[in-house]
């Protein structure tokens, strides 16, 4: 056992209490900024939402949980092919509460709360790191796959966009393979337990699209809610919610894709409505989705916490599993060379 995760668990197992409650303040900090954030643009926002029909805002909120579902769900199945001992409804508890952390400055506090509830659950921080990279590689390839169907659809973009998104696509698809993906659990020395069908990468991509188009008909309802925009627009909108998804996915790494959706998604819609309001669904957008992911992963962090609660036992437990794997793993490669 490292040095390092032993002194993680004593801390753990020590200042449970104090971990909880810095949880909690860094959750209020949040809400806090998320205001700071609606004060400092009530210029913006007032002029636009005395004319708002509200009633299309009820039809926003339904796509939005519709669009949470299928993201809940993608990362479920995912880390159910590499972990399937833990239940859908543990693996939704752990994203939802993880969703928050991506407002967090680095990418660090996301894939790493993760992996510190999983632990507790006692499953290998490899595999919840290596879900977590899969997840990303999923969501990359397939915004690049709806961004190249939907730019000869209507995008003023020279089609010479489609080479780097193709490349994309190809080496993604690669990694996704079956026998590359169970190569490189092997050579991590934490081999799945079943090995990954292509029909269930299939599944993976299919979630992911369905994530991005339902992300897309929330944008063009947010717009509906202040002008009255044709359907025949909506596939330039699901494709523009593509693009900034695959923008986005580019900065990955830096805290909150450092606006590089917004301003894609900014510059996208404002070739079909005024930059004005372009700008105020922008806004808006990121807006009332940190709300949601504040309140649900509020929400399902006291839920998690009941029945997921910080010891050490399991993180113990978690550790001396990996320790027996690397060893049995270690045995068999040297009884194969004899």
């Amino acid at each position: 056992m490292s040095s390092i995760a032993e002194k993680l668990k004593a801390f753990y197992a020590r200042h449970g209490g104090w971990v909880k409650a810095l949880l909690y303040f860094v959750w209020a900090l949040l809400f806090a900024f998320l205001g700071y954030t609606v004060w400092k643009s009530r210029d913006q926002l007032l002029p636009y939402l005395a004319n708002a029909d509200y009633f299309q805002f009820f039809i926003v909120v339904a796509v939005y949980l519709l669009a949470l579902f299928f993201a809940v769900l993608n990362w479920s199945v995912i880390m159910h092919a590499f972990e399937g001992g833990v239940s859908f409804w543990m693996h939704a508890k752990i994203y939802l509460v993880s969703m928050v952390s991506r407002r967090l400055p680095g990418t660090i506090w996301y894939v790493g709360g993760r992996m510190v509830f999983y632990k507790q659950l006692g499953v290998s921080s490899v595999k919840t790191a290596s879900a977590s990279g899969i997840e990303y590689i999923v969501s990359f390839v397939a915004d690049c796959i709806l961004a190249a169907i939907f730019i000869p659809l209507g995008f003023n973009l020279p089609n010479t966009w489609l080479i780097p998104l193709g490349v994309v696509i190809l080496l993604g698809l690669f990694v996704l393979q079956p026998k590359t993906l169970t190569k490189i659990m092997i050579k991590l020395k934490h081999p799945l337990s079943k090995p990954v069908r292509m029909g269930q990468v299939i599944v993976w991509l299919l979630l992911r699209m369905a994530l991005v188009l339902s992300g897309g008909l929330m944008i063009f309802f947010t717009i509906r809610i202040f002008t009255p925009m044709n359907f025949s627009l909506l596939s330039f909108v699901l494709g523009a919610r593509a693009l900034a998804g695959a923008a986005g996915m580019l900065t990955f790494l830096l805290p909150s894709s450092m606006g590089a959706s917004d301003l894609t998604l900014l510059a996208m819609l404002s070739t079909i409505i005024p930059t004005s309001l372009a700008t105020v669904i922008a806004l808006l957008v990121r807006i009332y989705t940190t709300l949601f992911e504040l309140l649900f992963g509020l929400v399902f962090f006291i839920l998690l916490n009941k029945s997921l609660p910080f010891t050490k036992k399991n993180a113990i437990e978690a550790e001396e599993s990996e320790m027996v794997t690397e060893g049995e793993i270690e045995d068999g490669n040297q009884e194969n060379a004899n």
